[in-house]
């Protein structure tokens, strides 16, 4: 029996790839701007800067995806001073970002029919808490989730076990009493898995109810 729904936040609840091309065209158009580049120099000098900030943290853990680091980056790239703008550029993405956010349509009533039968739901979710705190507030989910996990928290990016394993304890269930719903193969469906989990895959438009009902009961 499923006694616990986990979703993946970004690109399962909303369309992460339609809001981040906005927030970059915003981004790129203030970084050449302020810093007397061409646009599409401005793009590659923040691509070299999330090389740079991987290289230097490792791929797999949170920091690794702070978007302050990367303005950070590109500022000394250029050898202009970060004080001035990085938090500048770094909030003009983040603002333009959660402006355009909205829920898939199946996310409020699905997550209404969950609560309704008595199933916990949780968001489990790579990248810093504090921005993902910012993103489920900004999509009206602040006290309709029971549970939030990032790879700030346990250390460790998914498939890793171990940010699952957190999931199920703040829950206090068993791995075949959840379910994980996400929109990556490797790391949140194999990821689930790997503990004993079900799981399944989101795909934009797909009839979610459908795909779960049987899992549900």
């Amino acid at each position: 029996m499923i006694k616990a729904v986990i979703f993946d936040l970004d690109n399962t609840l909303y369309d992460y790839d339609r809001c981040n091309a906005i927030a970059e065209y915003h981004l790129y158009r203030m970084i050449s701007a302020n810093l007397n580049l061409t646009y599409e120099a401005a793009e590659e000098t923040v691509r070299k800067a999330k090389i740079k900030v991987k290289e230097n943290l490792g791929a797999e853990v949170a920091a690794s995806h702070n978007r302050l680091l990367y303005m950070q980056n590109v500022c000394e790239q250029l050898g202009k001073d970060p004080l001035k703008y990085a938090l500048e550029f770094y909030n003009v993405y983040w603002d333009t970002m959660l402006r355009e956010m909205e829920l898939f349509d199946y996310v409020n009533p699905f997550i209404g029919s969950l609560r309704n039968r008595g199933i916990q739901t949780g968001i489990l979710t790579d990248l810093t808490a504090h921005i993902q705190y910012r993103k489920i507030i900004s999509l009206g989910l602040s006290g309709k989730i029971d549970c939030l996990v990032t790879s700030e928290e346990a250390g460790e990016e998914k498939p890793s076990r171990k940010i699952f394993k957190r999931m199920l304890k703040k829950l206090s269930v068993l791995p075949e009493e959840a379910l994980m719903i996400g929109d990556n193969q490797r790391k949140d469906i194999d990821g689930a898995i790997s503990v004993g989990m079900q799981a399944v895959r989101y795909v934009k438009g797909m009839d979610v109810y459908e795909r779960t009902a049987a899992l549900l009961g």
